[in-house]
């Protein structure tokens, strides 16, 4: 891109994409979505428009909006991720589950990176950032076909258990019903 469009041009659409992970992040402070992980699953569908856009050989101002939108998308995603995280799993177990969820991001960055060279030589960027798109559709896709991440609802949308006192003993015990 920076070759076909100058620094200036990739500058901006790297300047979108940040604008969008800001719109993403007040929308995912905005919405209280029941069932969090859908929707955030289907707010990484928007990611698509970045590469594919890039690939496409649009102009910047496609590829701005496309970076914009894919900003929007993934920002919506990780607030929904982190916030049932820590909501859902258990505080003694968080903190390793944490550290497994950043080292495995992190350590296919690399990987990710090492590859894409290669893989643009002998394909080219543009077929490359085309497959990319296409990735991009499959992982969401396979996120909602997991039952457990369709359906897990907000911690703090669940019902409370109904308290009573049990009897002979003083205390409250959660009634059965």
């Amino acid at each position: 891109m920076v070759q076909q469009h100058g620094p200036r041009s990739y500058g901006l659409v790297n300047s979108a994409l940040g604008a969008g992970t800001v719109v993403g992040g007040f929308l995912a402070l905005r919405l209280r979505p029941h069932r969090m992980l859908r929707a955030g699953a289907f707010a990484l569908f928007a990611f698509v428009s970045f590469p594919a856009t890039v690939g496409a050989g649009l102009g910047v101002p496609a590829m701005a909006a496309g970076a914009a939108v894919a900003g929007a998308g993934m920002s919506f995603w990780g607030v929904m991720w982190a916030t049932s995280v820590q909501t859902q799993v258990q505080p003694d177990v968080l903190n390793r589950i944490h550290a497994y969820d950043v080292a495995g991001s992190l350590a296919m960055m690399p990987v990710g990176q090492a590859l894409a060279g290669p893989a643009a030589s002998a394909l080219g960027a543009g077929h490359v950032l085309l497959v990319s798109a296409a990735i991009s559709l499959v992982v969401p896709t396979a996120l909602l076909s997991v039952p457990a991440i369709r359906n897990l609802i907000r911690a703090d949308a669940r019902p409370a258990p109904r308290l009573g006192v049990a009897p002979g003993r003083g205390r409250a015990q959660p009634e059965k019903g």
